[in-house]
């Protein structure tokens, strides 16, 4: 009997030892290649083209009441929010204002090569409202 129990326990180690080795081929042979643009799909827009430019209030003449400084970016890759900094005068005393992404209506200008940003709220809305502080900026404090 001592022979026959080593025996099935070889036996029954061998296809443990197959699944594992076929587990790892198969996670390898699952990893993509990278894929590559050569040019801007339609319907998209690359990051500089929203940061820099002037956020208008649609309830205020389309005013300027602030300026793009960051995206936030959730790990989807969708834009969550736009950081704007309102208030101040010539980038003193301004703050930063982070506005959901859907709040925002983004329109082609009249030249159809750069997008006019608007949010239905005042300048005196922005500058009320809750500054924004990046994560990496609370744990620096």
């Amino acid at each position: 009997m001592k022979t026959i129990k080593p025996a099935i326990l070889g036996t029954l180690m061998v296809p443990a030892f197959m699944f594992a080795a076929g587990s790892v081929n198969a996670e390898e042979s699952t990893t993509m290649e990278a894929t590559y643009l050569t040019k801007t799909p339609e319907n998209t827009f690359h990051a500089d083209a929203l940061t820099g430019n002037q956020v208008k209030s649609s309830v205020e003449d389309d005013e300027d009441i602030g300026t793009i400084t960051d995206l936030v970016i959730g790990e989807d890759g969708q834009i969550n929010a736009v950081v704007v900094g309102v208030g101040g005068f010539l980038g003193m005393g301004e703050k930063n204002v982070a506005i959901e992404w859907d709040s925002l209506e983004l329109t082609k200008n009249e030249d159809d090569d750069d997008y006019v940003i608007t949010v239905n709220a005042s300048e005196d809305a922005l500058e009320a409202a809750e500054e924004y502080n990046r994560n990496e900026d609370e744990d620096n404090k």
